[in-house]
């Protein structure tokens, strides 16, 4: 019959490698989510505003009721 095959444990810098790879791309997912939420947040004031009837004046960073903003192109 075949032998049992015996795993050997992976040696300490592969698993110090799975551990930095692992931490570096839990840090880039993180920032991602951070950097998404803002992003989001951002386009909800400004929806809500529209949603309202107003008008989002970008360079103030509010809702005005009174005159009409154009969004700034970039």
């Amino acid at each position: 019959m075949l032998s049992k095959y015996k795993k050997q444990a992976a040696p300490p810098w592969q698993r110090k490698l799975v551990l930095l790879l692992g931490s570096l791309c839990a840090a880039t997912f993180l920032l991602f989510v951070v950097w998404a939420v803002i992003l989001f947040i951002d386009w909800a004031r400004v929806d809500d505003c529209l949603d309202k009837g107003g008008s989002y004046d970008y360079e103030l960073g509010v809702c005005d009721f009174e005159a009409n903003h154009v969004m700034p192109i970039e």
